[in-house]
Formats: structure tokens, sequence, C-alpha cells
């Protein structure tokens, strides 16, 4: 057994990376033999693939770029743009995996007529980039939008992610949102000014843990006919998760045990890494969020809707999906379970997008 707090050592180190290694080979043949077989979506090919490199480490983040027809249609001038990045446990490479978003969002006869980029983004995966590194190759794609502004409106940007992608795209969110701020801050903007947020909204599907900090939340399990969609991972897999998520930058750390407890509950502690932790003015303007009955993130998640809702800092939609677990729109098929909420979700998406674009 991996224990979640063994975040040291070569031998831990050299455990971890063989897990990773067949849980890899396990998730991506899955899904190849998903498709073929028609239980997941079928992969979308993009217009464009763009590497851009990170500005922590030798490491490149792929973007796989896509345009709906008014983008492609376009001669000249900046779109709104859309990134996503998929789920993962911060350890699967599954770019690629959200088509059915992605799809939805590009034929969506809503947003037909507003040009309109989509940038499905990868990231760091531990537990050869433990974290930070995800949260930064995030922020490093964001910068990269900022830095085209020839091909990006960056006064219409939107997120949104799935599990751990979810986790990227709300920690990125209130990042920008503090920096925002606090410039408005420093240039003596009164303290009731409504600051104009960098994120126009986000769109989470049961983001990964909102927060990091206290016990890990149980849920009832689902009755013994559960065939799906969606799960919740077996307590093994996500004691992997975390000690592979927070081991440490250095396999010859120097760091006591304390030191090393203290090191990553500051990790832990940040709103990048723990959203929850942000002040409710932080979060983005518009927040849909999706989660699951069966997977014991919504239990931290509809506590985050719950005190936003309260706040009124932020619009928070979507809801908690009954009768599904972890990942449950990436199997629902149609006249399925949860294939209602699927879509319902994805319009969602959609409504969101549309509200950005178009408002002035």
């Amino acid at each position: 057994m991996v224990d979640p707090k063994g975040t040291t050592g070569r031998g831990t180190y050299v455990k971890l990376w063989f897990i990773a290694k067949l849980f890899r080979a396990f998730a991506v043949n899955g899904s190849r033999l998903g498709r073929a077989m028609g239980m997941v979506d079928s992969l979308e090919p993009p217009h464009e693939v763009v590497i851009i490199h990170s500005t922590k480490s030798s490491r490149t983040i792929k973007l796989n770029i896509y345009r709906n027809k008014a983008a492609l249609a376009l001669a000249n001038g900046p779109t709104a743009v859309h990134l996503n990045w998929h789920g993962s446990g911060w350890m699967l490479p599954l770019q690629g995996q959200n088509a059915g978003l992605i799809r939805t969002l590009l034929q969506s006869e809503e947003l037909a007529d507003y040009p309109l980029t989509i940038l499905d983004c990868s990231y760091a995966l531990s537990p050869e980039h433990p974290c930070p590194a995800y949260a930064e190759d995030g922020r490093d794609t964001y910068d990269h939008v900022l830095a085209n502004k020839d091909k990006y409106d960056a006064t219409k940007v939107t997120l949104s992610g799935f599990s751990a992608g979810a986790a990227i795209a709300l920690g990125l969110s209130v990042t920008l949102g503090a920096e925002a701020r606090e410039r408005a801050a420093k240039a003596g903007a009164e303290p009731t000014t409504t600051v104009g947020h960098p994120i126009k909204g986000v769109i989470a599907f049961y983001p990964g843990p909102v927060t990091w900090l206290g016990d890990r939340p149980k849920v009832p399990a689902p009755p013994p006919s559960y065939k799906g969609p969606g799960r919740d991972l077996p307590d093994f897999v996500k004691d992997v998760i975390t000690a592979a998520h927070f081991f440490s930058p250095s396999l010859s750390t120097t760091l006591s045990p304390e030191e090393e407890e203290a090191r990553k509950k500051e990790l832990a502690s940040r709103p990048a890494i723990s959203p929850a932790c942000a002040l409710d003015e932080d979060f983005p303007p518009r927040l849909v969020m999706y989660t699951a009955e069966y997977d014991h993130l919504h239990v931290r998640a509809e506590e985050l809707r719950e005190r936003l809702q309260k706040s009124g800092k932020c619009h928070v939609s979507g809801k908690l999906v009954m009768g599904v677990g972890h990942g449950w729109d990436l199997e629902a098929r149609p006249g399925g379970v949860g294939y209602e909420e699927r879509v319902e979700a994805y319009a969602a998406a959609v409504q969101l997008l549309k509200e950005v674009i178009t408002s002035k």
C-alpha cells in the first residue's frame, strides 16, 4: 500500500512512478477501447497544435486548438477564447477526452455567429512534476493567450475543466482575481468597487479537491446494482494520487519530517492549489459547477457552492447530479443514466460562453 503522507525518498518515488506507469497504460488503452466500442466520445481532431515552453522548467505544454466556423471565417482580428483542462488525477495523459464538450461548443448554433477559439491544454503530471507544476502550466497557458493579442481577445476569456482540470481552472481564476483586486487596491480603488475579473466565467465538472486541507470526505457507496456512469475511486488510488501530487521536488530532501509536513501544508493552503482557500471576491463573476452523488469530491465542492451563493460575489449555477459517479458525463450515452444531465451541463456551458461573448 502507499502511504499518502509518504512524499520523500528515492524508493517511494520509484514505487509511485511505477504505479503511475501502470495507471497510465490502463487509462490510455481503456480510453482507446472505449472509443472503439462507442462507450466514450470519439476524439475531435484539432485545427492546429501549438507547443509552448514552461517558464519553470524544460517541460513543454501542448495546446490543441479548435475554432468554430465564425473563427475560421475571420480574416484577421482576435476571437473570444476558451481554455479547457482534462481530468487526470494529476497523473494521466488524457488530453482530448473532453471532445464531447468541445464539439458541443464548436457546433452550437447559439455561438455560430461569434468567433470562438478553444484551447484544450495539457499540463505537468506527477510524480515526475509534482504540485505546483500543473498550476504553473495553467498560468503559462493563460500568459500565452495574453501574449497573442492579435489572436485572442483578453477581455473574453473563459475556462473549463474536469476533475483535476477543474481544479486547475478554479485555481487559476482565483489567482488572477486576487492579482486584479490587489492591482486595483494599489491604484486607489475603493474597497467596494467591483473589480474587473480577468476570467469572465468558469465551468467546473466534479472538481478535484477544491481544498486539500482537512480530512478526506466519505460518501455512501452506490447500490450493488449500480453499473455507472462514473464511479468513486478506491482509497488506494486516492492515496497514490495524494502522495504523487505532493511529492518532494527533490529526491534527496534535507527537510525533517516536521518541515516536510509544513511544506505540504503551505502548498495545500495556496488558493491556486486549494481554490476554496481564496476570498469570495476573487472568484470569477460566473461559475457553472456540476458534481456527482457517488463521488467524494462533491462534498467540499457543494460546501463551496453554498458559500459562494450566500456571499453573492459570484453567480453560481449547475447542480449535484444524483445517481452518477465521478466522470459520469464521459460515459453517459443517449437514453442512459446521466445523459440528460450531460446535455443540460454542456448546454449550460454554451450559455455561459454566449453571455460572456455578447456582453459589452
